[in-house]
């Protein structure tokens, strides 16, 4: 009497669990590469809609301290990765104000000089 049942021998059964195992890990892997490739597309769009905004949010700052004969200067701190805005009177041309200030900026950097003095690598 058969009741549909295949009878593997007990290395039939092991070869045919390792082969549906592989397949599952395969099928894993290709979905995990997929939903990465999606995450880093919405990041980089997000980047991207970050970096208009950005302009577009500059421009209207910049409009408005124009009228006020204003003028802001954005500088990158390279030595501390830092954004630095001058707020600059667009007549005289000096400095109304440094955002961060420059002494706090020169007291973080030889704190990270001090620190790196002291310890070798970061954790």
């Amino acid at each position: 009497m058969d009741l549909g049942v295949e009878k593997y021998s007990p290395y039939q059964a092991s070869t045919k669990a390792i082969k549906q195992k592989r397949e599952e890990l395969s099928i894993k892997r290709s979905r995990q590469k997929k939903e990465r490739a999606i995450s880093l597309q919405k990041e980089e769009e997000r980047r991207q809609l970050s970096k208009v905004q950005t302009e577009k949010y500059l421009k209207e700052i910049l409009h408005i301290t124009s009228i006020f004969d204003r003028e802001l200067r954005f500088s990158v701190n390279k030595e501390l990765g830092q954004v630095v805005v001058k707020v600059i009177d667009s007549h005289t041309d000096k400095v109304i104000k440094e955002i961060p200030p420059e002494d706090i900026i020169r007291l973080h950097s030889r704190m990270k000089e001090v620190i790196g003095l002291l310890f070798d690598k970061k954790i």
